[in-house]
């Protein structure tokens, strides 16, 4: 039971933390959290065909896609940005440090232990390099949406 609460509490709990914040500094980083949805799911597809992990417990509307995926990442993506955004030195360091924290203690000691996926082919290490894979592609992207943007 325990697990299930979880999921539901991933998927929608962080998404209350968005009350707090301008909802206009929100909006400018909303494509962005679209767009980490997007390769998420594109990964969680790849974890399936390759073995990577086992989504094991899930909200009952998703299967092999974890909840977290449509909760926590894209909320954590808005807020990253919004804090940290333009300023590379400090997006970049402070997401190898929050995706560190995710790969090597809430993966294992939350998510795992709580069956909400379990690694099969694949180590917190592994995981940690495929998570900060994305790191700068979703940089690359906002400059870019920014850029457009202004232009249009």
């Amino acid at each position: 039971m325990g697990e299930i609460i979880l999921s539901w509490a991933s998927l929608i709990g962080p998404w209350f933390l968005l009350i707090f914040l301008d909802s206009t500094k929100i909006r400018r980083f909303l494509s962005v959290a679209f767009f980490v949805l997007m390769l998420n799911t594109i990964h969680f597809q790849m974890a399936e065909v390759y073995n990577w992990w086992t989504v094991t417990n899930n909200v009952f509307f998703l299967t092999n896609i974890s909840s977290f995926t449509y909760g926590y990442l894209p909320v954590t993506t808005i807020l990253i940005f919004y804090f940290t955004f333009p300023n590379p030195w400090l997006f970049f360091g402070l997401n190898i440090i929050l995706d560190a924290f995710q790969a090597f203690v809430i993966s294992p000691l939350v998510f795992e232990k709580f069956a909400l996926y379990e690694l099969d082919n694949m180590t917190n290490f592994e995981l940690f390099l495929l998570i900060i894979s994305l790191i700068p592609i979703i940089y690359i992207y906002q400059k870019w949406y920014e850029k457009r943007i202004v232009n249009y």
